[in-house]
């Protein structure tokens, strides 16, 4: 007769067999899944390894990036932001090209991005400047900076060099953008000096005319117009110089019935250009004596009345110690 009883015990001795066999695949498939999907995925983007040295230069609102070491970098393979004081610049592929004249970034070469140019920002001692270089591809950040403000440390104003002027007061100031009295058409000749029967030296002659750069424009209409030109107590360190020069481009289109010029309280030859008419451009170029002690104090002033609705432009203003 069968023995149901040992039949039953063998039954429950192989169900509990066939229960761990199953477990045991069970648990290894899901581990060969984990193992797939974790050696499927691939392994992290390469990011470049560069060094990069950086400074920024207040006075000239120019920043500097140099390649110091590492690989080679192509500017299709770089994002570049620059955020001041919060706000986010994003320089393009292009513009980065525009400032090297270069495809890529080796060793030794330098980025130069003037602030001012590119996104209208002039620095001052306030600013905080942030640059993040990003790999466009793997999206991983090569480097981070936050740069002084360089040029804060109030430099010697050097004897023998021109400099422009930091400040702006009077009739208009509001609308007088400094930076645009920084530059003038090449072709001007600095060394040139006035002769002894006018004050100005005409420029244009030979037929040559004489192109303005972003030149400021004030129109007269019978008022008086004044302006005052100076620097900042910190700007630069005072030289000790005994005289100064300045050196102006303008265009007057009529004699002034009222005229004054001075720089640091001394007075100046007012202008007497050839030939006052529209479109005619004079450089004025004197030197006055002055005893100052602060950089504070070099201050030139400019007050003007003409008759009638006349106007004066001025393209370039700068000034120099010795």
């Amino acid at each position: 007769m069968w023995n149901f009883l040992s039949l039953s015990k063998n039954c429950h001795a192989v169900s509990e067999v066939m229960g761990q066999v199953l477990i045991a695949g069970i648990t290894f498939s899901a581990l060969a899944i984990v193992g797939v999907v974790l050696f499927a995925q691939e392994g992290p983007e390469y990011t470049p390894q560069i060094e990069i040295q950086q400074r920024v230069d207040a006075s000239s609102d120019i920043l500097y990036l140099k390649h110091s070491g590492g690989e080679s970098l192509s500017f299709s393979d770089l994002d570049l932001i620059v955020i001041i004081d919060g706000n986010k610049k994003v320089l393009t592929e292009e513009e980065i090209q525009g400032c090297t004249g270069k495809n890529s970034w080796s060793l030794g070469d330098v980025i130069e991005i003037d602030l001012y140019k590119t996104w209208g920002v002039h620095l001052d001692s306030d600013n905080c400047v942030d640059v993040f270089l990003v790999d466009r591809g793997s999206k991983q950040l090569i480097q981070k900076a936050t740069m002084p403000i360089e040029g804060m440390c109030s430099p010697l104003m050097n004897p023998g060099k021109w400099y422009f002027f930091t400040t702006v007061e009077g009739d208009d100031s509001d609308k007088v953008n400094l930076r645009y009295l920084h530059d003038c058409d090449p072709a001007v000749n600095f060394s040139a000096v006035p002769d002894e029967k006018y004050n100005d030296t005409f420029l244009g002659i030979e037929g040559k005319e004489y192109y303005p750069k972003n030149n400021f424009v004030h129109e007269l209409k019978g008022e008086t117009f004044g302006l005052t030109f100076g620097f900042r107590e910190n700007d630069f360190k005072w030289p000790g110089a005994h005289n100064a020069t300045i050196l102006m481009i303008y265009s007057l289109q009529d004699q002034p019935s009222e005229f004054s010029l001075e720089i640091a309280g001394e007075s100046m030859p007012i202008f007497d250009p050839v030939n006052c008419a529209s479109n005619k451009w004079h450089m004025y170029n004197q030197t006055v004596p002055i005893n100052l002690n602060s950089i504070s104090d070099l201050k030139f002033n400019i007050h003007v009345n003409v008759i009638g609705k006349k106007s004066i432009e001025i393209d370039y203003l700068a000034v120099c110690l010795n």
